[in-house]
């Protein structure tokens, strides 16, 4: 966790929670605006040595979740609290910012 007050949210990538009529396996929705997100990774420096962008999904007070940049660094001699097993995820504005139509899926088989 980032010891930072600062939040950096990823500009281009936005989190939703699942719609209450979503299966139980749907855990959430992401939004990507393709420009704006290539443009911040385009941009930023908040890669860690290994060239990954770590992120935590948050509720803020208002209840909306959002993604932000997870910044900690080990001080010396401190251990990474865990290493990511999974491409992370990248932060996002908060949930307004999510437009209602985020994407094309239909609701049937995964297409892959």
């Amino acid at each position: 966790m980032s010891n930072q007050t600062e939040i950096e949210f990823v500009a281009g990538l936005y989190y939703q929670e699942p719609s209450e009529k979503a299966p139980s396996f749907v855990k959430g929705k992401l939004s990507i605006h393709r420009d704006k997100l290539l443009s911040w990774l385009n941009q930023t420096k908040s890669t860690n040595n290994q060239g990954y962008i770590n992120c935590d999904i948050k509720v803020a007070r208002s209840g909306k979740p959002y993604i932000a940049v997870d910044n900690w660094k080990p001080t010396q001699g401190q251990q990474q609290p865990h290493t990511p097993q999974q491409q992370p995820q990248t932060p996002t504005a908060p949930q307004q910012e999510i437009s209602a139509n985020s994407g094309n899926f239909d609701g049937g088989e995964v297409p892959f």
